[in-house]
C-alpha cells in the first residue's frame, strides 16, 4: 500500500488502529481491522508525505464491497445443500449432533482464515528486520487473549442478535464466511472477515419464510463497516502531524 514506512507512519497506525478497536469492540460491534487498519495506513501516509500505491488501495477497498455479496451467495447455497443433506437424515438428534461437530470444524477453519488474512496484515506493518515468528507468536497470543477476554459482546451480536440460526445455517454461514476470505487471501487482499461471516448469516437465513431479523443492529453494522476507515485515515493523519 505504501512505498515505505517510517517509524511515525507504523506508530500512527497501530494507536489509531488500537483506539477504534477497542472503542467500538467495548460497544459491541463486530468491526473490521483489516478496514481500520488500511484506512489508517492511507490516512498516516497522507500526514507524513509518503506515496500511496492508489491502485491497490482501491482494489482492497472494492474488495470490501464484494467481499459481503460472495460470501452471501455462497451461503445461499451451502444452505440448499445441508437442508438436502437434512432430509436424508431421521434422527433429529443425530442431525444435530453433526452439524455441531461441523460448526467447531467450520470455525477453526474460520480461525485458520483469519489468521491468515487479518493477522497476516497486521505482521506486515512489523519494523522490517524483526524476527517475523517471534511476532506472529505474540500477535497470536495477543488474538486469543483478546478472544476470552473481550469477545463475548461481539460474539453474541453476531451469533444471536442479527439473525436467529438453526444449527445447520450456524455451520453453513460460518464455512461461507471462512470460504470468502481464504478466496481473498489467496488473492493477498486483506478483507473483513465479519463482513464474510455476516454476508453468510443474511444468505443462509434467505431460504426460510420467516426471518427474525435485527435491522436496527444491521443498520449499526454498516454505518460501523462504512465509517471505521475513515475514522482510522483522520485519527493516524492527526497522530503524524503531531509528531512531526
Amino acid at each position: 500500500m505504501v512505498r515505505s514506512a517510517t517509524p511515525q507512519l507504523l506508530f500512527a497506525v497501530t494507536v489509531s488502529s488500537l483506539i477504534i478497536m477497542a472503542l467500538l469492540t467495548l460497544a459491541k460491534l463486530p468491526i473490521s481491522l483489516s478496514q481500520v487498519l488500511v484506512g489508517a495506513v492511507v490516512g498516516a501516509a497522507i500526514g507524513s508525505g509518503t506515496q500511496v500505491e492508489w491502485l491497490y488501495t482501491i482494489g482492497i477497498a472494492s474488495s470490501w464491497l464484494f467481499t459481503p455479496m460472495i460470501a452471501f451467495m455462497i451461503g445461499i447455497l451451502l444452505s440448499y445443500l445441508t437442508k438436502r443433506v437434512s432430509k436424508r437424515i431421521k434422527s433429529i438428534i443425530t442431525l444435530n449432533l453433526a452439524y455441531s461437530y461441523l460448526t467447531v470444524l467450520s470455525g477453526v477453519y474460520a480461525a485458520y482464515t483469519l489468521g491468515a488474512n487479518s493477522l497476516g496484515l497486521v505482521i506486515g506493518l512489523a519494523p522490517t528486520g524483526t524476527h517475523r515468528l517471534a511476532v506472529s507468536t505474540l500477535f497470536g497470543i495477543a488474538t486469543i487473549l483478546g478472544m476470552f477476554i473481550f469477545s463475548r459482546g461481539t460474539t453474541r451480536s453476531v451469533a444471536e442478535n442479527i439473525i436467529g440460526m438453526s444449527p445447520s445455517e450456524a455451520f453453513a454461514s460460518q464455512l461461507a464466511g471462512a470460504f470468502t476470505v481464504q478466496s481473498f487471501t489467496e488473492l493477498r487482499t486483506p478483507v473483513s472477515v465479519s463482513q464474510a461471516v455476516i454476508g453468510g448469516i443474511y444468505g443462509t437465513t434467505i431460504p426460510r419464510r420467516i426471518v427474525i431479523r435485527n435491522d436496527r443492529l444491521t443498520r449499526e453494522l454498516i454505518f460501523g463497516w462504512t465509517v471505521a476507515p475513515l475514522i482510522g485515515a483522520c485519527l493516524a493523519f492527526l497522530i503524524v502531524i503531531a509528531l512531526t
